[in-house]
Parts: structure tokens; sequence; C-alpha cells
């Protein structure tokens, strides 16, 4: 099979999270998402709702529609209602929870990750609503904070506007809801609705000084995926995590360079995991399990692609560990 390369992109670009924070809109509201477990129990956590990310947009308006921002933010605004739909080089799907990141989240639930996890580099690609890491994170959120543990959470969407609505909100619900939040909790007037969230500079302050007290550095990439540089980003990563992210052929050969890079460090020996949730099949787009499987074995003959996780109900659904030899 020849690998073409998508025949376009968006440039590469670092958000700031202290900009994403400012632009907060003053409450969030949210539902519960149930994450079925490994184990046969489940993890519940607290995830944005769309209509609530679309009422800001209205309620805010777009500022100087010439600017790049405002522009991605009002094309973010079809797509609320439609979150599923995909345009290429426009949006990718990052608004919706698909079923193989709950499956991931699953697996590194079963393999205890987040609360294994000390010296850690983590990079969620395509993230979206970044379920996966949301349970890394509530794990470590939930536990005592550990001096020698230090994380760095790098997440990257195609759009900016994920991150800004729909990531950076759904990470600070996951820490609000949690054991690292009993204190900011107890210290303020709750909402008497327990589905929005208050957001305040008394809490956004208590959110910053959990991510310096459990060691937590987060940064957020946005762009398309041979755009992105890893020199800027420090090098390669130990947990590289993607779900949902190989439905078009064009685009394979760079998510998987990428995920190559930042695996292996300069001299190969650093030890990681690479994690690939996917459906099957990906019926009307072309992509798929197996195209993957090719394009990672093209890339170089000696990468290993194993099941670690199969759902078989309706359409398969697999977890995939990818090792580069």
């Amino acid at each position: 099979m020849a690998w073409e390369t998508e025949t376009a992109s968006r440039p590469f670009s670092e958000l700031s999270l202290d900009r994403m924070l400012e632009t907060l809109p003053s409450k969030i509201s949210h539902s519960p998402l149930t994450v079925p477990l490994s184990n046969g129990s489940t993890l519940t956590i607290p995830r944005r709702d769309l209509f609530d990310a679309r009422f800001q947009l209205i309620s805010q308006g777009t500022g100087d529609v010439e600017s790049a921002e405002s522009v991605e933010l009002m094309s973010a605004l079809q797509f609320l209602d439609n979150p599923s739909d995909l345009v290429p080089f426009i949006y990718e799907g990052g608004l919706k929870t698909w079923e193989c990141s709950l499956d991931l989240a699953a697996y590194l639930s079963g393999i205890n990750y987040g609360a294994k996890c000390t010296k850690t580099r983590i990079l969620e690609l395509g993230c979206g609503t970044t379920v996966p890491t949301l349970c890394i994170l509530h794990d470590i959120f939930s536990s005592p904070p550990i001096e020698e543990r230090e994380i760095h959470v790098h997440l990257q969407d195609y759009n900016a506007s994920v991150l800004q609505l729909i990531t950076i909100p759904n990470i600070i619900l996951t820490w609000y809801h949690s054991s690292a939040a009993e204190t900011c909790r107890s210290g303020e007037l709750e909402d008497r609705v327990e589905s929005t969230l208050s957001i305040t500079p008394q809490l956004l302050d208590s959110f910053r000084k959990s991510l310096e007290t459990y060691r937590i550095h987060i940064r957020l990439f946005s762009g398309s995926w041979e755009n992105f540089d890893i020199g800027i980003t420090g090098g390669s990563y130990n947990l590289v995590l993607t779900a949902e992210t190989i439905y078009r052929l064009d685009s394979l050969p760079s998510l998987v360079r990428l995920m190559r890079s930042a695996c292996l460090s300069d001299d190969h020996s650093g030890e990681y995991l690479c994690l690939v949730a996917a459906k099957a099949v990906y019926f009307g787009v072309g992509g798929g399990v197996a195209e993957f499987t090719q394009c990672v074995e093209a890339t170089n003959q000696e990468a290993r692609v194993e099941t670690v996780l199969e759902k078989k109900s309706g359409v398969i659904r697999k977890v995939m560990s990818v090792r580069w030899l």
C-alpha cells in the first residue's frame, strides 16, 4: 500500500495555560461520564456539557472577527451541535467523547498507571475531551502528593478551540471532584445545582496550587501532527496515548512518525508505553486497525503492534500497544 501524506495542515502552536484559565466563563455546566473498568467496576468523571460550551461562545461573542482565534471559535460553534461531523483540515471530532477513549481509559486504570507514575512524561495526541488523561489525573489527585513525583502532561488537538472549550474545563472538573480539591470545596459556598461549577479567582488559584503541590506540569499544543515539534516539547515521552485517530489514511504516516519520535529517545534507551485505541474498521472513511498496522510496519519493519484489550460487541474495538524495535 502506498502511503500518501495529508495535503493540508494546520501550524503547530503552543497555547498558554494561564490564558486558557483566564478565558473560562464564570460557571461551567457538566454531566457525569461513566467509564466501565476492566475489573467490572466503573469510574465516574465529570465532563463539560456541549450546550454549555455553545452558550459560552454565543454569550461572549468572538471579538475581532478577523483574528485567527475568532475564526477558530466561529468554526467551533457550528460543530458543537453536531460534534461527530468530521471535516478534514477543519474539525477532527475533538468535541465528542468517542467510545475508544473509554476503552483506553479502562486499560490504563486496569494497569494502575496513574497511581504508579512518578517521573513521567505523558503525551495524548488528538486529545479532545481527554478522557484517558483525565483518568490518570483522577488517580493522581485522589492520592497524597509524592515529593519525588514529576508529571509532565502534554495535550495535543488539531483544534485550539477544543482545548479551550472542552479539554481544560474537563481537567479542572476532574481536579475539583477529587480529594486534592477538598479544602477548596469546603471553603466556599458551593452551587446548589450540583451540575454547575462556579469558576472564581480563588478556585483557579487553588487549581494552580494543586498543580504545584502534585508537581504536574500541563502544556497544550494545537495543529497538525506533521508540524508537531518534539524538540520544543522537551524530547521523548514515557507514555504516548491516542484514541480514534486512525480513521483517515492520508493522516496515518504523520501520526505514526510522530508517535515513533515521541517514544524513542536519542539513544533509544528510555522506557515507554505507546497505546492506540481504535475501531477495527472505520466504514466509509478508509482507515482501521489493519491499515494502521501496515503503516507502522512500512515505517519500521521491526515495529510491533500488539492488541492488549479487545471489545467485540458491535463494531470491534481494540487497544493496541506499539513497540519500535
